[in-house]
């Protein structure tokens, strides 16, 4: 069966991801070319741009799909945890950021495409929107942990997700100053700081 034109665009959208993905990994944000991408992935510059509106636009999609599924995989990782003690959820949970904050690549890009945004008026509200959905799937997260412990967090889960965020990509840069500690102690002592307090009390009780 033939595809249909959709289909192929959408075929050359993915593989187009895939190399640009492969390319960070390999030579970071900087060595990111656009025309060596299109070439190792087999399609013209047209191809690209028919697509993606540009660099900015592929990079949201690739930080948008990295964010979103790292999501989904603490989700599953706090589902997995058979402990009931709180703390163990928490560190399950310290230790999995702190392996992704040594992947600097990805909080190196998030950093990039934050000073972007400051200087690029119409592109910060692409990136905020996108970042507006990776803070609402951690704080669905978040809220999930806090209805599981019954308990009450310091601050609303949003906030607590904005908060993990920066710390996420905000440890890129100062995770290997002198006298930083280990990312999973950092990320622990937020989460341990942040979420809690006393049992719900919405049932009256």
């Amino acid at each position: 069966m033939r595809k249909t034109r959709e289909q192929s665009r959408l075929e050359t959208r993915e593989q187009l991801i895939a190399s640009a993905h492969a390319a960070i990994r390999r030579d970071g944000i900087g060595g990111l070319s656009l025309r060596r991408l299109c070439e190792e992935a087999g399609y013209s510059q047209g191809a690209f741009y028919s697509n993606f509106a540009g660099r900015d636009d592929l990079l949201l999609v690739l930080m948008e799909r990295y964010v979103l599924a790292e999501v989904e995989t603490l989700r599953r990782l706090v589902q997995m945890t058979q402990s009931e003690v709180l703390d163990d959820v928490l560190a399950t949970i310290a230790a999995r950021l702190a392996d992704l904050a040594k992947q600097t690549e990805w909080s190196l890009l998030a950093i990039e495409l934050q000073l972007h945004a400051q200087r690029d008026a119409r592109f910060a509200d692409a990136y905020n929107a996108a970042k507006t959905s990776y803070h609402a799937e951690f704080a669905a997260l978040v809220d999930e942990i806090l209805r599981r412990h019954k308990l009450v967090s310091a601050i609303p889960p949003l906030q607590i997700a904005i908060g993990l965020y920066a710390l996420w990509s905000g440890l890129a840069v100062q995770g290997t100053v002198p006298g930083a500690g280990p990312r999973d102690e950092i990320f622990l002592g937020f989460l341990r700081a942040i979420i809690g307090g006393p049992p719900s009390t919405t049932d009256g009780k």
